[in-house]
């Protein structure tokens, strides 16, 4: 079949082996054709290449397969179709492995898509934080006080950047609300950096790095979904 204008197909099993895979988590959401599109549900990338990807989904899904995807990058967000060609089990506090293969995808995507690897350096390995204004209500952990309210800045899968009206020193363990439209998120972590104090400002928020403790697979989900569709 001849390929429509603007579009690519991806290349065949041998070809794809000459592109490396990287270690990028980035939220996706995912709709599979079983046998027509259900509903589109969030995932998280383990590895991710020009011809394909592993990945985190809530359900196991059969070889073969199709499903289109729907990633959230720095550079922007990508769309492709793709097989699924193996799954395997569920990792600790993750979803369940899948791995994909590429089939299709538009030629201004594939651009994108490669973007993310350019330049390859160690920092575009693991989590990639992606911009999430959200509104959040943080407690500290077994002590008495008055709850700060704040907003997220930004999240990966491991953690957000946190903006609060006052310092939390590193260390303070936290339990953080997200005030999504959809409906209330907490989870647990604490805080590990606090911005320098020589660039606070006076009247200003300041910017602090919160990090997960043993987040369930459905909160790691729920924050790709709002990480996704905030774009």
């Amino acid at each position: 079949m001849p390929q429509s204008r603007g579009e690519m197909t991806m290349p065949e099993p041998a070809e794809r082996r000459r592109f490396p895979r990287f270690q990028i988590q980035v939220p996706f959401l995912y709709t599979a054709h079983v046998p027509i599109p259900a509903v589109w549900e969030a995932g998280w990338t383990r590895s991710l290449g020009e011809s394909g990807a592993t990945v985190e989904l809530s359900d196991r899904l059969r070889p073969r397969t199709a499903v289109q995807l729907r990633l959230r990058a720095e550079q922007g967000v990508v769309e492709v179709e793709a097989g699924v060609i193996w799954s395997g089990e569920r990792v600790s506090e993750g979803g369940l492995v899948h791995g994909l293969s590429f089939t299709h995808i538009g030629r201004d995507d594939a651009q994108v898509l490669r973007k993310i690897f350019r330049p390859l350096p160690v920092m575009r390995r693991g989590g990639v934080r992606l911009p999430l204004d959200v509104p959040i209500t943080c407690r500290p952990k077994n002590l008495a006080g008055t709850p700060l309210q704040g907003r997220t800045e930004d999240v990966t899968r491991g953690g957000l950047m946190l903006r609060l009206p006052r310092l939390v020193p590193p260390g303070t363990p936290l339990e953080v609300t997200l005030h999504a439209a959809k409906e209330p998120l907490t989870v647990d972590g604490v805080v590990v950096w606090v911005e320098p104090p020589e660039i606070w400002k006076p009247g200003e928020s300041i910017g602090h790095g919160f990090q997960f403790t043993a987040p369930g697979w459905n909160s790691l989900a729920y924050l790709g979904l709002l990480a996704v569709k905030s774009s």
